[in-house]
């Protein structure tokens, strides 16, 4: 069944959009009625919704749909935006400001590709391309984790931690197919980018504000790398390469 948004959560979400431009504003839609809620990120182009604050409408109520705002621009959905209602299985409500026009769009099973993908906090970024990456060309499912605008500017080492809790452990040996890459990307002091590696000498990784690549791992990734991580099921077992693997071609898994 396809999910509408009436009149009067239309434009209590384009007003909350009013009063948050030029960011983008973000809220809810829980009990028939539009719910605004913090955006926490700092740049034009994205949102970072109050995570305490969206469970507890979740707990109490249960939530509708997801509300955001495109500003200066249609309220046709980002890459981001599609791959987060895939990932939160429920609708997506974008009004436009100052247009006053808005869409909606429904989980439909899309994923952007590995390369080229365009960044965005908490689904395109580095960690999101990781899982995706892993996904493909190992076949591992690895869980996602609420991640805070900016946290390795107030020391947090939350890379470290998550991937422990994913099933990751550190190693000191050779590089291999599918290796998790941990770097130190100036000017922070715990690790804050990620990359997949990939046989014989790719990294696959996606920097803060920029298009997802392939690279060749060397240069300043190596002087950046702090951290070499392995998924504890390739301990033993490494991922065999398909027959005609191509490095920079598409993984054998990919969807």
């Amino acid at each position: 069944m396809t999910w509408t948004a009436g009149g009067t959560i239309i434009k209590a979400a384009l007003a909350h959009a009013e009063a948050c431009q030029p960011l983008e504003s973000c809220g809810v839609v829980s009990g028939g009625e539009f719910i605004p809620i913090e955006n926490g990120a700092t740049q034009f182009d994205t949102f970072v919704m109050d995570m305490k604050a969206y469970l507890k409408i979740e707990k109490a109520a249960g939530v509708e749909a997801i509300v955001h705002s495109h500003v200066y621009g249609p309220p046709l959905p980002s890459d981001a935006d599609r791959a987060m209602c895939e990932a939160t299985r429920k609708p997506w409500l974008i009004v436009s400001w100052p247009l006053g026009t808005y869409g909606i769009i429904e989980p439909s099973g899309w994923r952007a590709p590995l390369v080229g993908r365009k960044w965005a906090w908490g689904t395109h970024d580095c960690f999101g391309l990781i899982r995706d990456g892993i996904k493909d060309y190992a076949g591992i499912d690895i869980p996602d984790f609420d991640r805070q605008w900016l946290w390795w500017e107030r020391g947090q080492d939350i890379i470290t931690r998550q991937f422990k809790d994913a099933g990751f452990v550190e190693v000191t040996d050779r590089w291999q197919h599918c290796d998790v890459i941990g770097m130190q990307i100036w000017p922070s002091e715990v690790v804050n980018h990620l990359g997949l590696f990939l046989h014989p000498d790719l990294i696959l990784h996606q920097m803060l504000g920029r298009l997802s690549v392939r690279e060749v791992y060397g240069g300043l990734y190596q002087l950046a790398t702090v951290l070499h991580l392995r998924h504890q099921t390739l301990i033993d077992h490494p991922p065999v390469l398909p027959p005609g693997y191509q490095p920079w071609g598409d993984p054998p898994h990919a969807r």
